[in-house]
């Protein structure tokens, strides 16, 4: 195998990794994060004669994960956010956007990376996957 890419090989194939994000039009410095758009959760539903079927329960999609506390933000501003826009542009390209959220949970700021826990939930449909090139 020589070291050159064929023609059409993509040269950037970056999946993950560098991220962007902002919280109301404000950028804000991401450590991670993880997001689920599901607005159900099925269940198997089992007996002692056997699989019986699942069931199904509604979710709240989310976007979670830790941010760094930093001169520019206002860790106490989180706690009572809510009908937010949440933006994190992927290094795939891809756009995660969440509009009409609430923050859910405590910031609990820790001292040693001066990280901060959030988790911002909203109903079906309040978060969207936004392929790279596509637009809102």
């Amino acid at each position: 195998m020589s070291g050159t890419l064929a023609p059409s090989t993509p040269t950037n194939r970056r999946l993950s990794g560098i991220t962007a994000a902002s919280v109301n039009g404000t950028a804000i410095s991401v450590i991670e994060f993880a997001w689920d758009p599901a607005n159900v959760e099925n269940t198997t539903v089992s007996s002692l004669s056997g699989v019986d079927g699942y069931d199904q329960k509604p979710v709240a999609p989310y976007i979670s994960g830790k941010f760094r506390d930093t001169a520019a933000n206002r860790v106490t501003s989180f706690t009572g956010m809510s009908n937010a826009t949440v933006v994190f542009l992927l290094a795939n390209g891809k756009q995660i956007v969440g509009h009409n959220l609430w923050y859910v949970g405590r910031p609990g700021v820790n001292g040693a990376d001066a990280g901060f826990d959030f988790r911002f939930e909203g109903v079906a449909g309040t978060i969207m996957e936004i392929m790279a090139g596509a637009s809102a």
